[in-house]
């Protein structure tokens, strides 16, 4: 739960009545709130200009100034653009209500008040002001960390051509100045899941718990190829697979994602067991980054296919997808890193099928991309079993 100091919040109520100042003032002030007031509309522009308050509590019947004047000269202030502005009225009639959220209130509060009701909206408004703060903050951080360390993976990922010196720098790199960040970021975010968010800040709250995974997928994918460069085969941790199993898990990962763009997932396996030995996590991530472009980059209301067959002595995995298809350059550069071809419909610079091209070449498999007819593509990916 986020801290909340009522010590740390002040309140301007704005009331032409003395009797109601001093009835809020006495639900507020034994809770710690900073409560300071106007008896007219004139007074509280005043005050606004002079101070910026983190919450108004705002009569609508004032005479010489109405309080829906006062809330339109309040949102002009910048200082005021997120306040919380909670209307003090006994008038419910719609119109007043429409009017109200259409000049920037947040609430309505309905005279006589009750002390639990005013309270609670009170504190329920306090509290998204605080976590919209919290929020800005946490996406400025999240940017300058993704723009940082990712303009140093790229500078890294460069030298790392022929420098084994290089590529050691780059593993510790990863290892300690991207992880630790990217941990606290995704902890911090785990603690603000928990709460009970307006669906606004809750969309908000998991596209940064989604930008974050990216990053941190990106810097696992990126560190593997800094191992696989380095040592090959030696990077492997071989195991018996079943291979069924791993697609079957890799269906479940990637089921809700397809299922919003209508998209079909099918698995096949022509072989209950198919004895491959190979490195379970590097062959599961491999897949799932063929299936997660393959889904992509493919129409709403098409198919993706994953189909695996023992042939030989070769296990043969093969994603087909129904989308634009390969152009002839990208056809040619796909496997090279950080390379700006046209992928399917769009550039994508990424590292995906350069990494899986490591992995396989590691496992002394293959792996090639090729259009399907009419439409799509088709990756193949080939291991000795």
């Amino acid at each position: 739960m986020l801290n909340f100091d009522y010590n740390n919040f002040s309140i301007l109520i704005v009331d032409d009545v003395p009797k109601n100042i001093q009835v809020l003032g006495s639900i507020l002030r034994p809770l710690g709130y900073n409560v300071e007031f106007a008896t007219h509309g004139k007074q509280a522009i005043q005050w606004v200009h002079q101070n910026v308050f983190d919450l108004v509590l705002l009569d609508i019947m004032m005479p010489e100034i109405s309080g829906f004047e006062v809330c339109e000269e309040i949102r002009k202030i910048e200082a005021y653009n997120d306040i919380p502005i909670i209307f003090l009225t006994a008038k419910t009639d719609g119109d007043s209500v429409v009017r109200g959220f259409e000049l920037g209130a947040q609430d309505y509060v309905s005279k006589p008040f009750e002390a639990n009701e005013l309270l609670a909206r009170v504190k329920t408004h306090l509290q998204l002001k605080h976590s919209k703060v919290l929020l800005g903050e946490t996406n400025k951080w999240l940017e300058k960390v993704v723009t940082e360390r990712t303009a140093d993976l790229v500078a890294a990922q460069k030298e790392l051509e022929g420098l084994d010196q290089v590529k050691t720098e780059f593993l510790n790199l990863l290892n300690h100045e991207l992880r630790t960040p990217l941990n606290g970021i995704l902890g911090g975010l785990s603690i603000i899941q928990e709460y009970d968010l307006p669906d606004d800040l809750g969309q908000f709250i998991n596209m940064l718990d989604v930008s974050a995974r990216r990053l941190e997928k990106f810097s696992y994918k990126a560190l593997d190829i800094s191992a696989l460069r380095a040592k090959g085969k030696g990077a492997l941790r071989l195991e018996e697979l079943n291979f069924p199993e791993i697609l079957q898990e890799i269906k479940t990962e990637f089921f809700e994602i397809a299922k919003e763009k209508n998209i079909a997932l099918n698995v096949g396996c022509f072989q209950d067991v198919i004895p491959v030995k190979a490195d379970k996590v590097k062959i599961t991530n491999t897949v799932s980054y063929l299936v997660e472009n393959a889904i992509r980059y493919s129409e709403a209301g098409s198919q993706v296919h994953i189909i695996a067959r023992a042939e030989e002595s070769h296990l043969i995995c093969s994603v087909r997808d129904l989308g634009a298809g390969f152009s002839d350059y990208a056809l040619q550069h796909l496997f090279k890193p950080f390379c700006n071809v046209k992928h399917h419909v769009d550039s994508n610079a990424g590292l995906s099928l350069y990494y899986a091209k490591l992995v396989i070449d590691a496992h002394g498999g293959t792996i090639s991309v090729e259009n399907n007819k009419p439409r799509g593509s088709i990756i193949n990916i080939v291991l000795p079993l």
